[in-house]
């Protein structure tokens, strides 16, 4: 059956980042919105679609909910630019989404997908909306949608891998594949990478292998520059920058509950009263009244949203 969409008053193009380097690339961004896009096995009744109305639109802002664009192209120099997750993978915001729905009865919805619509228009007749693109989306777990999600199939077949032509044309393939999927490989990453494939291997990369290694000699994910050496005018320090950092812990362990851990950690906190509902220990599951309790409170800190969703970062997620 057809996707459902509904939009909602976005405050996306209120940046004043966006907007600079928007006006940089030849544009104004005039407005903008969300589209959830809701794929569902069978038509919604009316009480169903009044659940799912209530469960997207903003508590307070009902005005600025509705079943049809808000926002749109008048001419003139004018577009719609809308970018939203690629469709191979259905996101974690929709996991906990379609949760949600199936818990409120919804469970016809199999899928919701939220893509980010901008109303810009042309300040310079040279501009391109390709170059506005590249501000508003990433291009590794996202993409641009020119005439927005009519399926979620679109896009169910995978690109196909390729080799890069590093042998002819040398580090010039790999930068150029790192610009266009955004790989992120630095001089040190190509020097490398040129050492194995060129002169060891003596072969060509494939695409796959060159975003498995992306990923797996990140910083995110190895950490370079914290646990690399550290040479300062010639000479090599005696720690490492994450040595560093860890050395208050190390010298004073008994101020933090967890320490270092994906990220994370916890300073001792301390003794506050809270409200939390009466359990009774043969029926755990049902209400209680509230009571005043003493409870040790612990003071959370996070580096990196990485555990989704979370009490620290229930909202953006990893």
């Amino acid at each position: 059956m057809p996707m459902l969409h509904f939009y909602r008053v976005a405050d996306l193009h209120t940046s004043a980042s966006l907007t600079s380097r928007a006006s940089e690339v030849g544009f104004e961004v005039l407005a903008s919105e969300v589209c959830f896009n809701i794929e569902a096995t069978a038509e919604l009744s009316l009480a169903d679609q009044t659940k799912l109305q209530y469960l997207l639109q903003e508590t307070f802002e009902p005005q600025n909910f509705s079943v049809k664009p808000l926002i749109s192209a008048q001419g003139d120099g004018d577009s719609i630019l809308e970018v939203a997750p690629r469709q191979q993978f259905t996101s974690a915001w929709s996991t906990n989404a379609v949760s949600i729905c199936s818990a409120m009865g919804l469970v016809q919805i199999t899928r919701i997908e939220k893509s980010r619509r901008y109303h810009i228009k042309r300040t310079s007749p040279t501009a391109s909306p390709q170059k506005f693109a590249l501000l508003v989306h990433d291009r590794m777990t996202e993409c641009v949608y020119p005439n927005g999600i009519a399926s979620f199939e679109q896009h169910s077949e995978p690109e196909k891998w390729t080799t890069v032509p590093v042998l002819k044309e040398g580090r010039k393939a790999l930068e150029q594949l790192s610009q266009e999927k955004g790989l992120g490989y630095d001089s040190q990453d190509i020097d490398y990478y040129m050492r194995v494939f060129k002169d060891e291997l003596k072969r060509d990369p494939t695409t796959v292998e060159c975003f498995d290694l992306a990923q797996g000699n990140s910083e995110h994910s190895r950490h370079w520059f914290f646990g690399g050496r550290v040479v300062i005018d010639g000479e090599v320090m005696p720690k490492t920058l994450f040595e560093w950092v860890k050395r208050p812990f190390k010298e004073n362990p008994s101020n933090s509950t967890i320490a270092f851990k994906d990220n994370s950690s916890a300073l001792r906190g301390f003794q506050h009263i809270a409200l939390f509902p009466e359990q009774s220990s043969d029926k755990p599951a049902e209400p209680g009244a509230f009571r005043e309790v003493k409870r040790d409170f612990d003071v959370t800190l996070t580096v990196e949203t990485h555990n989704f969703p979370c009490g620290i970062a229930p909202f953006p997620g990893a």
